[in-house]
């Protein structure tokens, strides 16, 4: 019997984080910022490739972790304050709660130093619990740092988990756990009309055009009342990806407008498909699988 593989028996590439499901798969990140959603993912990756014990310290270029055309850290040091106030819960084996910080304790140099570094560890509980992960994610670092959405950061960050998935195509998630999936403030865009506009759309928009594969995101109703989305996901072609790698690598400026003029609403893989259509049947009222319901 082949033995399970474990994160931290893996090694990541340069560019590629192997991102375990325990800091993708989480909830009460929603006052995290774009920036913050990022550093944990770099955060990680950096910790990885240096090898992940318990008690050890990690070091990174603070320049590592600001965005694409600042000078100052003050970013950086809002995402660290944000990373260390923010409680990962966890349910563990025996009925027992185990609750965390995303990011330990720490020191960082003069932020006006130009090549300062900031010294970072993760608490051992989160260690341990990490040692014995074997679902991931492997998260493409330009892609990353190409999206302008916080809200496409965390889909695209379960996407690339479940994508790693054999013989699935897609994920059916309540509405409710889809909303803490991405981390949508609470109250916030309480119409499903407005979260698609503002939240899945541009995230799902951002995804296709620069992600490794491609993604669709179809709501189910009950009644007259979307309860469930449905989000399918398949690799792109080659001319795709080269297409795809292409865009990350240029600048952000002008990028919604390059995305508007190449979108296509994609119809969904048969399975999805033929799902819907079986839904509409049996409930007379289903979504435009290509279109994203505005009800």
């Amino acid at each position: 019997m082949t033995e399970e593989l474990r994160v931290l028996s893996l090694t990541p590439s340069h560019d590629e984080a192997i991102k375990p499901s325990e800091l993708i798969q989480i909830t009460g990140h929603q006052t995290l910022t774009l920036n913050a959603r990022r550093a944990i993912t770099i955060l990680w990756h950096n910790a990885h490739q240096q090898g992940i014990r318990e008690g050890k310290d990690y070091t990174i270029e603070l320049a590592e972790l600001r965005p694409d055309g600042h000078k100052g850290s003050e970013m950086v040091e809002e995402a660290i304050v944000s990373l260390m106030q923010t409680i990962l819960t966890v349910k563990l084996s025996g009925g027992r709660t185990r609750r965390v910080q995303f990011l330990g304790g720490n020191d960082m140099d003069d932020p006006d130093r130009p090549a300062g570094a900031l010294t970072y560890s993760f608490d051992k509980r989160l260690v341990e619990m990490l040692r014995d992960s074997s679902i991931w994610g492997k998260i493409a670092l330009p892609v990353l740092m190409a999206f302008s959405s916080k809200y496409a950061v965390s889909l695209y960050e379960n996407a690339s988990q479940w994508s790693n998935l054999s013989r699935k195509v897609f994920q059916e998630i309540s509405l409710d756990d889809f909303r803490q999936m991405l981390g949508v403030e609470d109250g916030k865009y309480p119409a499903f009309g407005a979260l698609n506009k503002h939240v899945l759309k541009p995230a799902v928009d951002e995804i296709n055009a620069l992600a490794p594969f491609n993604i669709t995101v179809a709501p189910l109703k009950t009644g007259r009342r979307v309860t469930h989305i449905r989000v399918g996901w398949w690799r792109k072609s080659e001319e795709e990806l080269q297409a795809a790698w292409a865009e990350a690598q240029r600048p952000k400026v002008g990028r919604r407008a390059r995305i508007a003029g190449q979108v296509q609403h994609i119809t969904p893989l048969p399975s999805i498909a033929n799902s819907l259509r079986k839904a509409r049947l049996m409930r007379k009222s289903a979504p435009d699988s290509s279109l994203l319901d505005e009800g």
